[in-house]
């Protein structure tokens, strides 16, 4: 039953990428729909007494508390009990009742439909969190089987970016199936830390009796093989944040593996060690174009300049509604009132996955979502400093994964693509289970 579900996750998350990261509800209903279907099937063929124990109770709160928050952005209210909870809400209903009439009840989001679809997309990556939490949980034997599909879909991303770098002409660059470079080096960075801990891995592990001491040697080159594969489309995305990103993993993912067991001494000099490798790769892996393009951030079609109008745009947008937020989804109509810069153009994301989130789950709802991402960042820590083995190896993939992803989410919408919000998920319940364990 577990290769079944990791087969059919796998499956599910390959569509998603496919359909350009499934930014589409067309693309990405589907996908829910056999999420939904994977896990009903998952528990209810398994036997109660083989399943993991269930998450701990702040877990359990956490994400309850999580969905609840938007569940509430779209159950309609009294306007009296509006007005107290939202008062921008109120004076956006009141300035539309001429055309739309009045009100009695109207909910706290602005687009409680769209906020819905958000809502069933929020509770599909719940759901593969917790199966890939269980999955991990009872793959002991096989720590790195949940993580061997993306692998595999992160590679053949990249080789595919890589050919369409090389072959469609001087301005080409790499992007894989997604429309946006940066989601694009989003999804390839989240996945680059586990290839190379896993060859670090089988290079560190016992060997079994009468097995050959060449074969997990070339496990291991066959595993940096595809390391450089990735880290090499990365760089051919052009994406800035995305090579700034992926080399920070790596310096976290290289000095959490030092801090233990060496003196304090030694392993200071091995982090300094790691950190010149980081620096000199930013200096060495850039194209000449990706270098261009750090000293050009004032000629991009979204410049630095414009991209802090947004930002600024979006704290109007935070003050104006700061408990609950506009509604999750609601970003685009919600700046509307309170847009600045570019008025021809269209504005739908804040480039800042955690700007946004504020902007529409209100301060409530933020502060349930870093304390769940912290959460979860502190099993994959502790699962990385404390356990011994193929499971502290997985722990410290899963920490360069997040902190790749959360360095990109100051300058990006990486949360807001469904494929990688999904992929995310994935990595999150694989910590989860590790970390448990």
């Amino acid at each position: 039953m577990i290769i079944f579900a990791i087969a059919s996750l796998g499956l599910i998350l390959a569509y998603a990428v496919l359909q350009g990261g499934a930014e589409e509800p067309r693309d990405w209903n589907p996908c829910l729909l056999a999420i939904g279907l994977l896990s009903l099937v998952y528990w209810l063929c398994s036997r109660r007494r083989d399943l993991a124990p269930p998450p701990d109770r702040l877990t359990r709160w956490l994400l309850l508390a999580l969905l609840s928050v938007i569940l509430f952005e779209i159950v309609p209210l009294p306007l009296a009990i509006l007005r107290w909870l939202s008062p921008a809400r109120v004076e956006l209903l009141e300035a539309g009742a001429p055309i739309l009439g009045g009100f009695r009840f109207a909910t706290l989001s602005i687009l409680p439909a769209t906020t819905l679809q958000w809502l069933l997309g929020l509770a599909g990556c719940v759901l593969v969190f917790l199966l890939l939490r269980e999955i991990s949980w009872r793959s002991e034997d096989h720590p790195w089987a949940p993580a061997l599909p993306f692998l595999v879909i992160a590679l053949l991303e990249a080789a595919l970016g890589i050919a369409q770098y090389h072959l469609q002409g001087s301005q080409s660059l790499a992007q894989g199936t997604y429309v946006n470079r940066n989601h694009f080096a989003g999804f390839l960075e989240m996945s680059l830390p586990f290839p190379i801990l896993y060859a670090v891995a089988v290079l560190r592990r016992s060997r079994k009796r009468f097995e050959a001491p060449v074969w997990p040697a070339v496990i291991a080159c066959a595993l940096i093989s595809v390391a450089a594969v990735i880290l090499f489309a990365i760089t051919l995305s052009l994406s800035r944040m995305g090579l700034i990103s992926t080399l920070s993993s790596l310096l976290v993912v290289g000095s959490l593996g030092l801090a233990r067991g060496w003196p304090a001494w030694k392993r200071s000099i091995a982090i300094v060690l790691v950190a010149a490798l980081v620096i000199l790769g930013f200096l060495l892996l850039p194209t000449e174009r990706l270098i261009a393009r750090y000293g050009d951030l004032n000629r991009e079609e979204l410049s630095a300049d414009i991209r802090a109008q947004i930002w600024r745009d979006t704290l109007r947008l935070i003050a104006a509604y700061p408990v609950f937020g506009c509604g999750l989804g609601g970003y685009h109509s919600g700046l509307l009132r309170y847009k600045t810069v570019t008025p021809m153009l269209t504005v739908d994301f804040a480039h800042n996955d955690y700007l946004q989130i504020l902007a529409e789950m209100g301060a409530l709802g933020f502060l349930i979502f870093l304390a769940l991402a912290f959460r979860i960042l502190y099993f994959s820590l502790r699962a990385a400093v404390g356990s011994r083995g193929q499971g502290r190896y997985l722990a410290l993939a899963c920490a360069g994964s997040f902190t790749a992803i959360l360095l990109h989410s100051f300058v990006d919408f990486n949360l807001y693509i469904p494929a990688n919000a999904m992929l995310l998920a994935w990595i999150a319940g694989v910590a989860a289970g590790a970390g448990r364990r």
